[in-house]
């Protein structure tokens, strides 16, 4: 005797979308009813898939800053003291 219970028809829903377990579908081939699928996604998951929306390099910003070191005009006084000023808040 099989052990294995046959496959019925998939019952695809909308990505991103959950099924509460214990919740039932039913299947319009023959109007039984199985028991649902849960999926749950771990918070790294849904980061790694809005990281994956992200675009791969903002070369126009990496292009801005290049020119600004190689005109010397990156590294400024205010853009330090930017830098400095939290750090010595932090420290004190």
């Amino acid at each position: 005797m099989n052990d294995i219970a046959p496959i019925g028809r998939p019952n695809y829903t909308a990505m991103g979308s959950t099924t509460r377990r214990g919740a039932t579908a039913t299947s319009p081939a023959n109007g039984t009813q199985r028991g649902g699928d849960e999926v749950q996604f771990s918070d790294s998951a849904r980061l790694l898939s809005k990281l994956r929306e992200l675009p791969d390099v903002r070369q126009e910003k990496i292009d801005q800053v290049r020119q600004a070191i190689d005109d010397g005009t990156y590294d400024t006084e205010e853009k330090v003291d930017a830098i400095l000023d939290p750090l010595m808040e932090d420290l004190s």
